[in-house]
């Protein structure tokens, strides 16, 4: 069943709307139609039966027929005086039960004819009518107006659809606001209050959660973040302290050693620095995205480093937010893959496309999502250092671009990292969100 429903909230509402009242319709139309149509259909059945009977029958009596037929106005004609046809469509079922009833009466085949007046006119033949016709008229049709019916049976439907319409859009909308608001939290944007004040009292409480859900986690991420900064920049001063000690030893190969797992340590704590920063307070411009792979590229060895950069238009970027997403992902290829490292950009399909692609094992399949995710390596990166934030840090700046970041095993071996970013890419202020919210 779920699959023959709508995907949507509001074109379920409309379709159960439009149900209930088509079924309202039919059942209106039932109801009419057994207590006025069927039982006026019955009763002109029987007089046509009857008057045929005193016109044409063994016990005939043609003086009271003709007062019976000047009284319904029931007229008798020849054959080549008949000026019926075929029913229309919307009239058929009308006739098809008058002849029903006519022949139960008479026990025998019945032709009806009709003729389109104001009031149906029904011709009626019989072989008992010894090739006469009767003009039967529908008088109790002169009571229904048929396009007063036919006005009725589809403006009602129609005015009654749009007010469900309009009744599920009330509905849906404030659920199209609030998912839009949700997508803004998950990408890490301040978030828009929600208007807590007008619409329904189920939405205001929803509202009103959200929002106080939304200051929870913004002042739990400013909390994480104070702490991770806090205690990254007190390592720091130890550190240095290791390191000026270290340079003293005079042992090469322990000094080498411990400088260089100082070393190790100092990035960890600088991609710590960078997953709280975010680039948050960093205002977006109109950036080339190939030079800032070229800029990013002169801090690295770029013996193993091939590039294939095409013609891509300029794209509102966070300048310095931007060269650590390509600088992390360099870095990423060069040390847990194998070179050469390939790096190219494209358009396709209303899309700047920038791939970086290593030569090394890849990884597992089951592992593709987890890389993602902070403080999360892969099978090999276990054994060497680092912080399980590269990668993160990279997901975050995509989603701050309204990007989208793809992750698999190139099929001639080595991991491979596609982002896509729409020529539009614009970052979305936080006013003009809670305009549009608002």
């Amino acid at each position: 069943m779920s699959w023959f429903l709508p995907r949507t909230a509001f074109a379920r509402a409309a379709l159960i709307a439009a149900m209930v009242i088509g079924l309202s319709q039919a059942l209106s139309l039932v109801f009419f139609a057994r207590n006025a149509y069927i039982p006026g259909i019955r009763q002109a059945a029987e007089l046509t039966v009857l008057h045929a009977d005193l016109m044409f029958g063994e016990d005939r009596d043609p003086e009271i027929g003709a007062r019976l037929g000047g009284a319904m106005g029931i007229r008798v004609f020849s054959k080549r005086q008949v000026i019926g046809d075929e029913a229309p469509l919307v009239f058929r079922p009308v006739v098809d039960r008058f002849r029903r009833e006519v022949e139960a009466l008479l026990s025998e085949s019945v032709t009806v004819l009709y003729e389109d007046q104001r009031s149906p006119v029904l011709w009626v033949n019989a072989p008992s009518f010894k090739g006469k016709w009767l003009r039967v008229p529908m008088n109790f049709f002169r009571h229904y107006d048929r396009y007063l019916l036919i006005g009725w049976g589809v403006t009602v439907p129609l005015l009654a659809i749009l007010a469900g319409l309009w009744i599920a859009r009330g509905i849906t909308d404030p659920l199209r606001k609030l998912a839009r608001v949700a997508s803004v939290v998950g990408r890490g944007e301040p978030t828009p209050l929600l208007d807590d004040r007008s619409g329904t009292r189920e939405m205001q409480a929803v509202n009103k959660a959200f929002n106080r859900m939304a200051s929870d986690m913004l002042y739990a991420q400013r909390d994480r973040a104070l702490l991770l900064a806090g205690i990254s920049h007190d390592l720091r001063t130890p550190l240095t302290r290791m390191r000026l000690s270290a340079e003293f030893l005079q042992d090469e190969e322990l000094r080498a050693g411990i400088i260089a797992d100082i070393e190790d340590m100092d990035a960890i704590l600088e991609q710590f620095i960078a997953f709280i920063r975010d680039g948050a307070d960093e205002v977006p411009e109109f950036e080339s995205l190939n030079v800032l792979i070229e800029e990013v590229l002169q801090r690295h060895d770029r013996t193993d480093i091939r590039l294939e950069l095409h013609d891509v238009p300029r794209l509102m970027l966070k300048r310095l937010t931007f060269r650590r997403l390509l600088s992390n992902l360099i870095t990423n290829a060069v040390k847990y893959g194998a070179q050469p490292v390939f790096i190219s950009t494209a358009v396709n399909r209303g899309e700047v496309v920038l791939t970086v692609r290593d030569h090394g094992p890849g990884v597992r399949e089951e592992d593709v999502p987890m890389l993602l995710q902070p403080f999360s390596r892969g099978e090999k990166a276990r054994t060497l250092s680092g912080s399980g934030l590269g990668l993160a840090i990279v997901k975050r700046i995509v989603d701050m671009h309204h990007g989208r970041m793809n992750l698999s095993n190139h099929p001639d071996g080595g991991l491979q990292v596609e982002i896509r970013l729409p020529f539009t890419g614009r970052i979305v202020p936080p006013e003009a969100l809670s305009s549009r919210v608002r």
